[in-house]
């Protein structure tokens, strides 16, 4: 058996060729650099993943995964693809919903594949005064595993913005005196909780 030579440096990953000597002297740098190539061409492929996601581009690791499966693999994997498909139709289920500092839900309502949530929050704890706001209307609804939230803003538009069921469901909430009491409660709750 012959004795194969390491070469000096690491080949390149992703051209399986040794990179050509830029100038650079110490193994020390030349491993650096070879990393930080890495991590630009990983960061690349990030960026190309995430602007090809609202088009529907399959990220090619996935679609190699597919093509090394058996035809029943790939049929249990069609079977899950339209399980998550018909979870991504219905709209998210309110345990799912609920931004950071969601306090309190005055009302939820569903649309398709939408939910629409009039919540009440409360400011950071690390700000000095800790009170309760709102009541603002958000917007949840599913972007693959996760839940993605908007807040609507509650302008002259806010009517149009919304669909007639929520606003119909929400028209008589949002300006009620009933809100003050609820902050009232909802700050005192943060008080009894700091001290």
């Amino acid at each position: 058996m012959g004795h194969m030579e390491k070469p000096e440096f690491p080949f390149d990953s992703q051209s399986k060729t040794v990179p050509e000597d830029d100038g650079l002297t110490l193994t020390g740098e030349r491993a650096r650099a070879m990393l930080d190539r890495l991590e630009e061409d990983r960061e690349e492929a990030k960026r190309r993943r995430r602007a090809g996601r609202p088009k529907g581009v399959l990220d090619d690791r996935l679609v190699g995964g597919l093509r090394n499966c058996t035809i029943l693999q790939l049929g249990n994997a069609k079977k899950l693809c339209d399980r998550l498909i018909a979870r991504q139709l219905k709209p998210p289920l309110d345990r799912d919903c609920g931004a950071r500092y969601t306090m309190r839900v005055q009302a939820s309502v569903a649309v398709k594949n939408e939910r629409y949530r009039l919540e009440f929050d409360r400011s950071s704890l690390k700000e000095p005064k800790v009170y309760a706001k709102g009541p603002y209307v958000r917007r949840y609804w599913w972007d693959g595993d996760y839940v993605k939230v908007r807040y609507i803003k509650k302008d002259k538009y806010l009517r149009t913005n919304l669909p007639r069921k929520v606003w119909t469901e929400f028209r008589g909430l949002l300006d009620s005196p009933e809100n003050e009491r609820i902050r009232r409660q909802l700050a005192e709750k943060l008080r009894r909780e700091e001290s």
